[in-house]
């Protein structure tokens, strides 16, 4: 006996296949775009704890950044030289950072990001150190916020990062 099977068995057959193919195409196909969303998302949130940590633990360059022509700074930082320690930001940085913030996109090339952001910082009282944002805010779907505790002078505050 051969093993010989009919023109109907083999269309059959033949159609389960391309269903089970297809089936698991559309499956796959709908989860691409929920996974280069997250993928996003993990890159800015990345990017936002990135450019957080630049803030608060570095001091910037040169050094002194505050005392000089701000278009030769080559980067920002408001770490407190002076004082060695972690999450401590100069008050002088803080505040020449506040005047400089008009000039936004100036800010935005100095810390060498892409992507759009605002930073506030708050001391234990509420009240605002830093408020720097663009003029006009667009976001782009994906909002990423990081919030840091910082100490400055004798008090204490909130960095809060937004990146979009």
């Amino acid at each position: 006996m051969k093993a010989q099977i009919s023109f109907v068995e083999y269309l059959t057959s033949m159609i389960i296949f391309i269903g089970f193919v297809t089936f698991i195409s559309i499956q796959v196909s709908s989860f691409i775009p929920n996974y280069l969303n997250e993928v996003r998302k993990e890159k800015m949130r990345s990017e936002a704890f990135q450019l957080s940590e630049l803030l608060i633990n570095d001091p910037g360059e040169p050094i002194n950044w505050e005392n000089i022509n701000f278009d030769n700074v080559k980067r920002l930082g408001l770490s407190d030289e002076t004082k060695n320690k972690t999450n401590f930001l100069s008050e002088s940085k803080i505040v020449a950072f506040n005047l400089n913030c008009s000039n936004y996109e100036k800010i935005k090339e100095k810390l060498g990001t892409d992507y759009d952001f605002s930073v506030y910082l708050f001391d234990s009282k509420g009240q605002t150190k830093i408020k720097c944002s663009p003029n006009t805010i667009a976001f782009r779907g994906i909002n990423i916020t990081i919030s840091r505790m910082v100490a400055f002078g004798n008090d204490f505050g909130e960095l809060i990062l937004e990146v979009w």
